[in-house]
């Protein structure tokens, strides 16, 4: 992570302080610039998550849960970035009513100014307010756009009122994760976490009824190793019924901002045990699926591999 120079933030426009731009800089298609307050309000969140999270030497499971730093809305986020700002994560509430993404910004930034979460301050040979906000958020915005890989999984699940659609990101950096969940009605939790904290909470997320059958990790074929079939060949194949029964399904993307390289995969959650799914080559028109049962200990090294941002999904 590096700092970059702050702007001056604008005047107040109107009634709407700072907007379109959020708190972060004036021109919502220029990256966001971080002071080194807020660099070092990162570093210090990593460092918290290495001596808070750390499990006792003489009892590894003794560790306590970590709790989420700060939970915001959508809307917050699109305050803080500006509601301009294109997002990388969806942001379901706004998604959902467009028309009111400007005004519920500003009424969030309103809102997180009364509750001291964002903090104003004229600060010298500085024309009009300048905005910033508290440790705790600026560390999670630093984290969040500044990793050198991030994991997407986006899990949808059957219910009586329709599809729900849970999100969980997973935000790479060497000294630790930046977790970022986000709830089906726009809420975005996130916690600081290890890399090993990270994989485990990114497995249970891709298998929540613990449905991974042992025995998968050891098999060798179809009963637990891989199978290959065309998209198209799929709704007659054996493996259409099994997927038709899932209750869980979950689409994982991982992206290395270094050289935008987008990996993905599908994981299925079905009562036969878990399936993943992957494209062996998806530039095609009508793509090879290579179809893979695993187990518990199958799954954890999947996510110890999305988590670490090394190597290929297997």
């Amino acid at each position: 992570m590096s700092a970059t120079p702050a702007t001056s933030a604008p005047a107040v426009r109107g009634e709407i302080p700072d907007l379109p731009a959020g708190i972060g800089g004036t021109d919502p298609a220029a990256p966001l610039q971080y002071t080194p307050e807020d660099v070092a309000a990162a570093r210090d969140l990593l460092g918290r998550a290495r001596v808070e999270n750390a499990p006792a030497p003489d009892d590894p499971s003794a560790a306590e849960v970590p709790a989420p730093i700060v939970t915001l809305s959508d809307e917050q986020i699109a305050a803080l970035d500006g509601y301009e700002r294109r997002q990388f994560v969806a942001l379901p509430w706004l998604d959902a009513h467009p028309e009111q993404r400007r005004v519920a910004a500003a009424v969030a930034l309103r809102a997180m100014i009364a509750g001291g979460q964002v903090l104003t301050r004229t600060a010298r040979h500085e024309e009009g307010p300048r905005w910033r906000a508290v440790p705790e958020i600026s560390g999670c915005l630093v984290l969040r756009r500044t990793a050198e890989s991030f994991t997407t999984a986006e899990r949808t699940v059957r219910t009586e009122a329709g599809p729900q659609v849970h999100r969980l990101h997973c935000y790479s950096h060497p000294g630790g994760v930046l977790e970022e969940e986000t709830t089906a009605d726009g809420l975005h939790r996130f916690t600081v976490l290890r890399a090993e904290e990270a994989t485990v909470r990114l497995a249970a997320f891709l298998d929540p009824a613990g449905l991974a059958d042992p025995a998968a990790d050891d098999a060798s074929d179809i009963g637990g190793g891989s199978v290959h079939v065309r998209g198209s060949e799929l709704p007659a194949h054996p493996l259409a019924a099994q997927l038709a029964a899932t209750r869980a399904l979950t689409v994982l993307t991982r992206v290395r901002t270094a050289d935008g390289t987008v990996q993905q995969l599908s994981a299925y959650a079905t009562a036969g045990g878990m399936l993943t799914m992957e494209a062996l080559d998806p530039g095609v028109e009508d793509p090879r699926l290579e179809f893979r049962r695993v187990g518990p200990a199958s799954l954890r090294a999947l996510a110890t591999v999305l988590v670490s941002g090394q190597g290929a999904p297997q």
